[in-house]
């Protein structure tokens, strides 16, 4: 892996990164110890799931390595972290491979129980990056359907789940969600789909979907729905960044025949939610509502 962070509490990860590790630990215990054939080591915690790393190649680089790297311990590391083998063994930097979404894990405490924490603490971030990457706005209502199937489906014990893909891996879990009367007009390959495949549809002046009006007739309903699926893991050496994906796909029921109008491929960028997380709790952009509204859902799991 390419990143670290320094303990088990922190949310953020960081580049590694030999004069920003020294900086950071002032080449102190415990993140400098004495590792295997008595030499001393450099050690911290994986920032996908909490399992303490070496790093290596910090001050030797191994022959045909051109960064230094992190590698998970077989142990757990004194005053770093303990071995939690579930969450190592599915980490997509220890054993990267793909997940079938209905692939769960045993237990929730440990990395499913901070995911939730942090689903909730960072919800109006969660939306906003998903907000901006689909460029769909979503009322409260159809948020609030989107958590309570996350937690129906129990999507923060998915496999695939880890502490660097939050926001994309809610998604994913959210199954499929109805369009109709959610802003999609910034959209506008999805506006253009939408007004070529689907003619009883119409956006108005809010960039809302609706139905082609009738005079005196109420808004029939327009079976749009948008899903995420398919997500892919990259990942080519223990020395190699690792890439995240997944498809949104907007869907229009015709005659009993699920027909695809739209597909967009989301790529995970943990580095902006990193971002987002790192700004002040009382930011003026900050939605607290948004947050209230994930821990009225959520909040009974913690």
């Amino acid at each position: 892996m390419d990143e670290y962070k320094l303990t088990v509490e922190d949310f953020i990860g960081k580049p590694i990164d030999k004069d920003a590790f020294e900086a950071d630990t002032l080449r102190r215990e415990p993140w400098y110890q004495e590792g295997s054939a008595n030499k001393q080591s450099q050690f911290a915690v994986c920032p996908a799931c909490d399992n303490p790393i070496q790093l290596v190649g910090l001050y030797h680089l191994p022959a045909n390595v051109n960064n230094p790297y992190g590698k998970h311990t077989t142990s757990g590391i004194s005053g770093i972290a303990p071995l939690d083998v579930e969450a190592r063994d599915h980490c997509p930097y220890f054993k990267p491979r793909q997940h079938q979404k209905t692939d769960r894990k045993a237990k929730f405490d440990g990395v499913p129980r901070k995911i939730v924490r942090i689903l909730i603490e960072q919800f109006d971030r969660v939306v906003y990056i998903l907000e901006k990457q689909t460029q769909v706005a979503l009322s409260a209502n159809t948020l609030k359907g989107m958590l309570e199937r996350y937690k129906g489906e129990q999507g923060y014990l998915y496999t695939g789940a880890t502490l660097r893909n939050v926001p994309w891996i809610f998604a994913y879990m959210s199954d499929a969600t109805a369009l109709f009367a959610q802003r999609v007009g910034e959209n506008h390959e999805l506006t253009a789909a939408i007004r070529s495949h689907v003619p009883a549809a119409s956006i108005d002046t809010h960039g809302r979907l609706r139905s082609t009006s009738v005079l005196g007739a109420k808004d029939a309903f327009i079976d749009l729905k948008m899903s995420f699926i398919q997500h892919r893991i990259i990942k080519d050496s223990e020395a190699s960044s690792l890439k995240e994906s997944m498809v949104l796909v907007v869907s229009h029921s015709r005659k009993g025949q699920l027909v695809h109008i739209y597909k967009q491929d989301l790529t995970f960028d943990p580095v902006w939610f990193d971002r987002l997380i790192q700004m002040p709790i009382d930011h003026p952009n900050r939605r607290m509502d948004r947050v209230d509204l994930a821990r009225e859902v959520l909040g009974d799991l913690l």
